[in-house]
């Protein structure tokens, strides 16, 4: 009896009547050691360089010029000579007044 038990206790059959029993067979357990390799994978990014060009308006002067003649006013000499020396040219007449007088530039 003795070895009867010690049969038992380590989990085999002892193959006697009383034992006999069918076995359970549990569904398997799985057990995953995953393991990675790298693969490239091509990404391509297109690149369009676009050359703009902008018009920029940019003032360029031009001048035109006439020439008209209208009537002046009428200088008289006087008495020292015909129009030079005296008042006339040069004092406090013709050069200090109008359109000719002498600007602080």
């Amino acid at each position: 009896m003795r070895r009867h038990m010690q049969h038992h206790r380590h989990g085999h059959g002892c193959g006697c009547h009383s034992c006999r029993t069918q076995p359970i067979v549990c569904p398997p357990t799985y057990r995953f050691h995953d393991t990675f390799t790298q693969r490239e994978v091509p990404f391509v990014h297109p690149i369009v360089n676009v050359n703009r060009q902008n018009v920029v308006n940019v003032p360029r002067h031009y001048f035109t010029e006439t020439e008209t003649t209208v009537p002046g006013r009428n200088i008289y000499a006087d008495s020292y000579g015909p129009g030079f020396g005296g008042p006339g040219f040069g004092g406090s007449g013709f050069g200090n007044t109008g359109f000719f007088r002498r600007r602080g530039y």
